[in-house]
This record gives C-alpha cells, sequence and structure tokens, in this order.
C-alpha cells in the first residue's frame, strides 16, 4: 500500500500524464512524462505479475532474478524496437512481446 501510495505521489508531482493522450516519441524525450509513462506500464507488468503468481497461473514472462523489469529497461527495450511516435498501447504491447521472446516460461 505505501509502494502505492508513494507512485501516486510522484505521478501527482510530475504533471498531468493523463492530459498525454496523442503518441510520443520514442526517439529522445519529445515528451516529459514519457519515460514516466513507461514506468507505470512497467509497475502494471509487476502487478499482474506477483498476482498470476499467487494464484497458481502462469506468468507473462519468466525473467531470471538477477534482471529487474523496470521504467528503464522497458524504455530501452521499446527503443530498440520502434522508431518514431507511438501510442502508449503500441508501445506496452511492443515491450511486452520482447519481454516474452527475451523471457519465455518453460511449459
Amino acid at each position: 500500500m505505501r509502494l502505492f501510495v508513494v507512485t501516486l505521489l510522484c505521478f501527482s508531482l510530475n504533471g498531468p500524464i493523463w492530459a498525454q493522450d496523442g503518441p510520443f516519441s520514442i526517439e529522445g524525450l519529445a515528451l516529459r512524462n514519457a519515460r514516466l509513462l513507461v514506468a507505470g506500464v512497467a509497475f502494471g507488468f509487476g502487478t499482474y505479475a506477483e498476482e498470476l503468481s499467487a494464484t497458481g497461473l502462469p506468468g507473462l514472462y519468466c525473467a531470471p532474478n538477477d534482471v529487474v523489469i523496470n521504467g528503464n529497461y522497458l524504455w530501452e527495450l521499446a527503443e530498440a524496437e520502434l522508431d518514431g511516435d507511438h501510442a502508449l498501447a503500441t508501445v506496452a504491447t511492443t515491450v511486452l512481446q520482447r519481454l516474452q521472446m527475451l523471457y519465455p516460461c518453460a511449459p
């Protein structure tokens, strides 16, 4: 719960990210909030992975313990896969597919 409150506080202090409904550029920092949005995607992936693990369901991906899936890591994956402007949903889908390819779960 404390992590959730801190995350919300960080979002509120960084300006109105919900107002960014257009695509953002993966090349550089065209929008000030682009990395923060991708960090939110990483947080969502992590939260969902914990829920899947708690219920015994297969994970979205199976990264080794020494790999930290955070916003910076997802940003690097997105930069490697995408060029130009893309919607957040496209970025999230692309990095999830890349994570699944890099860290497949055993059948």
